[in-house]
């Protein structure tokens, strides 16, 4: 009995290995595959000035599609799909395996532009070998960004300035007290109809959840 016992254990042990290889594997066949955000900032300003949010699928044939929002000029010019749905990126992964000629689109009409991907570890680089054409496109030229937090915080978002205040409707009020501070998450419930604000939850430090509206560039989340 006891023999099998041990047994048993060693099987569950070569189980586990043979399961985290796996998983291991798999992330490593599609490095290109997940959330990528890159933020600028100018000066001193907390406020972000560009934010690009780049989100891709890779399939085993080696095809990649996803699709990107970028904001820029402190939120004037917004290149996104409103719905999130729009498929503007589409492309091929080269065979090292790590980097990747795509076409795009702006979501502002423009046409037919190519970029190239290299990806290394958590950083992806996005650069533009050819511009669209035939309409407007702001950019972004040439990025580096960074893998977006695991699934454990899917559907949330990182506050990415020092302090961000949470207001009960969605535009700015000068009474409000309730913050949240640079590294917290919140999680996103909806947009303002301007798309400036977001609805969000935010568990306080004694186990509440606090209900609030945050400023879309707090969270580097604007549509």
């Amino acid at each position: 009995m006891r023999t099998i016992f041990l047994n048993q254990h060693l099987m569950k042990a070569i189980a586990g290995i043979l399961l985290a290889c796996s998983v291991n594997a798999a992330y490593a066949e599609t490095p290109f595959s997940g959330e990528w955000q890159y933020v600028e900032h100018l000066g001193a300003s907390q406020k972000p000035y560009s934010t690009f949010d780049l989100r891709l699928t890779e399939r085993a044939d080696g095809e990649i599609h996803g699709f990107y929002c970028f904001i820029t000029q402190n939120g004037n010019r917004i290149d996104c799909d409103p719905e999130g749905k729009a498929i503007n990126i589409t492309g091929r992964i080269a065979p090292d395996g790590k980097s990747a000629v795509v076409q795009f689109y702006s979501f502002f009409g423009a046409k037919g532009g190519v970029a190239e991907l290299a990806t290394t570890d958590n950083i992806l680089t996005w650069r533009v070998t050819k511009n669209p054409s035939g309409d407007f496109f702001y950019g972004p030229f040439k990025v580096e960004l960074k893998k977006a937090p695991d699934d454990k915080y899917r559907g949330e978002r990182q506050v990415v300035i020092d302090k961000a205040y949470l207001y009960g409707q969605p535009s700015i009020s000068p009474t409000t007290k309730t913050y949240v501070v640079k590294g917290d998450y919140v999680k996103l419930i909806r947009v303002s109809d301007d798309f400036k604000f977001w609805q969000v939850q935010y568990l306080s430090n004694n186990g509440g959840v606090i209900e609030r509206w945050i400023d879309c560039n707090a969270i580097a989340s604007c549509p």
